[in-house]
């Protein structure tokens, strides 16, 4: 895609934070919307204010045959890219779980994104974005089950995007740092070079647009933590709070 002026796009996750952002920049842009996550009201209101020119698809991503259904009826039109942002967020202490929350968690980040993926590769679509996050870089404390969630993600499209060569279908994996949205109100520890979420909807719609697999965000904060990747376990355990 060299623009989005009269491309579909199909947000997966679209009633709040990134996702919302997303569709306000995308729409700014002169795209043409399918809108989706589990609240219809908030995806109706989203595109009333919008002008109710987009395409509104309420659905759970954790309910395999509804996603199928969903993908069944939006792909009877041309989609030109599915960007997968749904997730749930919950900080936890490994030792204090709440089993079914982690359960939802893990349905929803990353099931859902498996079910996705089954639902809309036998349609071909043009480009597919999975969203992760550089949490899913290396285990953090009082980051589960979301971050197993996202480090799945990253290998799920990186996978995804070595199956695909040769396809035509174009695989993306979205990193993005931290972003002030409903998600990270929930955090007690400092969240440094934090943006808003327009910033991020900003980087991810550049980001689609050009050739490389990631796009991670801010770069000063993720390029910090691409460099933790590297450095030898004994020292990384003896640096995390």
């Amino acid at each position: 895609m060299n623009d989005y002026a009269g491309k579909t796009i199909w947000i997966i996750g679209a009633s709040s934070g990134i996702g919302r952002a997303l569709a306000v920049e995308m729409d700014r842009r002169g795209a043409m919307l399918i809108l989706s996550a589990r609240s219809e009201d908030k995806l109706t209101a989203l595109n009333n204010s919008l002008g109710g020119r987009h395409r509104v698809c309420a659905i759970d991503v954790t309910q395999e045959k509804a996603v199928k259904d969903a993908a069944s009826d939006v792909f009877k039109s041309k989609v030109d890219s599915v960007i997968f942002l749904a997730g749930i967020y919950q900080p936890a202490k490994l030792s204090a779980l709440d089993l079914e929350l982690c359960k939802d968690i893990l349905a929803t980040n990353l099931g859902g994104a498996f079910n996705v993926i089954a639902a809309i590769l036998p349609y071909f679509p043009a480009q597919i974005a999975l969203c992760a996050s550089v949490v899913g870089y290396r285990g953090l404390p009082n980051a589960q089950p979301y971050g197993a969630t996202k480090a799945g993600l990253i290998n799920l499209a990186e996978s995804l995007r070595a199956e695909m060569r040769g396809t035509g279908i174009d695989v993306r994996l979205i990193n993005p740092g931290f972003v002030s949205t409903p998600m990270t109100a929930k955090n007690q520890f400092p969240m440094p070079m934090m943006i808003e979420p327009e910033a991020a909807a900003a980087a991810i719609a550049d980001g689609l647009l050009n050739k490389s697999f990631e796009i991670h965000f801010p770069k000063r904060f993720t390029w910090l933590l691409k460099i933790a990747r590297f450095i030898p376990d004994r020292l990384y355990f003896s640096l995390v709070p």
